[in-house]
This record gives structure tokens, C-alpha cells and sequence, in this order.
């Protein structure tokens, strides 16, 4: 059975290389995982569009759901095996990957592809990275598979169990400012063959 993902107080030592590959690949395996937090995009096109998301990952996609203020608008997000849909305001809009679809539905481009690492802290395509003594990373620029470049700032991190994870991401490109913040995690854990329970941590 999974561990569950509780909040903890206890002070991270400073970490060594050898540490940090250690703690990137606990990172790694985290999935499946779901966030629930909050989400604000800037961009030129839509202005400021704010939202409520819970984010679900799996090593075969993920499932994003949007809810926008007093649920007047709500957005579905999935991408598994090379499919993506996004659907709302009675649309559907099919791509190869969510990027491409999102921005069909919204006209502003979201690296969704690269946030699902960044939300669990991983550096993924990073091609260059900063990081603190602790190991996590405080600064890092990106380039998607458009070669469009990100900055990502890792603003604020919540102990979650053993792990330090991101509480507050700001990330700028393309015109767009990305400004997320992550209230609570979860992952699964399996009872027997057809039942599960989701703990969940609040990060304070």
C-alpha cells in the first residue's frame, strides 16, 4: 500500500550531488499523483483568466480540469498516448498533444507537457537550471518542442512527507505569465482489485 503524503516539519540537511539524483528520481516516481490548486494566465490574447484546477498524472497522460470563477466556465484537458482532447462551451477540440488543442479552444499557448514536470519540481528539459543547498530548484529556463523558452521560478515549497514540492510557480514566455499555486496532493492507494482511496495533503 502507498504511503500517504502527509505535511511535516522537519528540517532538510543540505544535500549532495549523489542526493539530488536520489531526490529527482523520488520525484520521478511519484505517479500516480493529483494536485488541487490555482491557476492564472496572462497573456495578449485572452488577458488575465483565472481558474481553479485539479491536475491528475499518470505515466500515460494526465487529466487536467479548469473551473473558472463561480464555475461559469469549465475546461477538461487529457492527453494519453498521443491523443489529446480539450472539451467545454459545448466544444471538443482533438490534437496530438494538449498544447496544440488548449491553444485551438483558447488561443494561448500553455506548456502542459513540460508543467507536469515542473509541478512535482523535476527539471525535465531544463537547459539551465539553478538550485538552493537543499537541492530544490529555485530558477530554470526551458525550451518546449517548439523551441519557445520558459522561465520558470519556483517561488514557495510545502513539506510533504519526505518530500519538499512546489507551493508556488510563476512561469514567463511567449508572451504569457503562468502564476500557479498548489493547495493540496494526493496519490492513490489500492485497497484491493476494485477499490481505491486518495489521501490527500494540504500544504500549509
Amino acid at each position: 500500500m502507498a504511503a500517504m503524503l502527509t505535511s511535516g516539519c522537519q528540517t532538510t540537511p543540505v544535500i549532495t550531488e549523489s542526493g539530488i539524483v536520489e531526490r529527482d528520481a523520488r520525484l520521478a516516481g511519484l505517479k500516480p499523483w493529483r494536485a488541487l490548486g490555482s491557476l492564472v494566465v496572462d497573456s495578449e490574447q485572452q488577458g488575465v483568466v483565472n481558474a481553479s484546477f485539479t491536475w491528475e498524472a499518470k505515466d500515460s497522460g494526465f487529466d487536467i480540469r479548469l473551473i473558472g470563477p463561480l464555475g461559469l466556465k469549465t475546461y477538461r484537458i487529457t492527453e494519453e498516448n498521443g491523443q489529446a482532447r480539450v472539451t467545454g462551451d459545448n466544444q471538443e477540440f482533438t490534437a496530438g498533444s494538449a498544447e496544440a488543442a488548449l491553444l485551438d479552444a483558447i488561443g494561448v499557448r500553455v506548456p502542459l507537457k513540460e508543467m507536469q514536470d515542473w509541478v512535482v519540481g523535476l527539471q525535465g528539459a531544463a537547459i539551465d537550471a539553478k538550485r538552493d543547498r537543499q537541492g530544490r530548484i529555485r530558477n530554470m529556463l526551458v525550451a518546449d518542442d517548439d523551441q519557445i523558452k520558459w522561465a520558470v521560478k519556483f517561488q514557495r515549497y510545502a513539506k510533504v512527507d519526505s518530500l519538499e514540492l512546489p507551493r508556488q510557480i510563476l512561469v514567463t514566455g511567449n508572451n504569457v505569465e503562468i502564476r500557479m499555486s498548489i493547495r493540496s496532493w494526493s496519490r492513490p492507494e489500492i485497497l484491493n482489485e476494485n477499490r481505491l482511496t486518495i489521501p490527500t495533503a494540504e500544504l500549509n
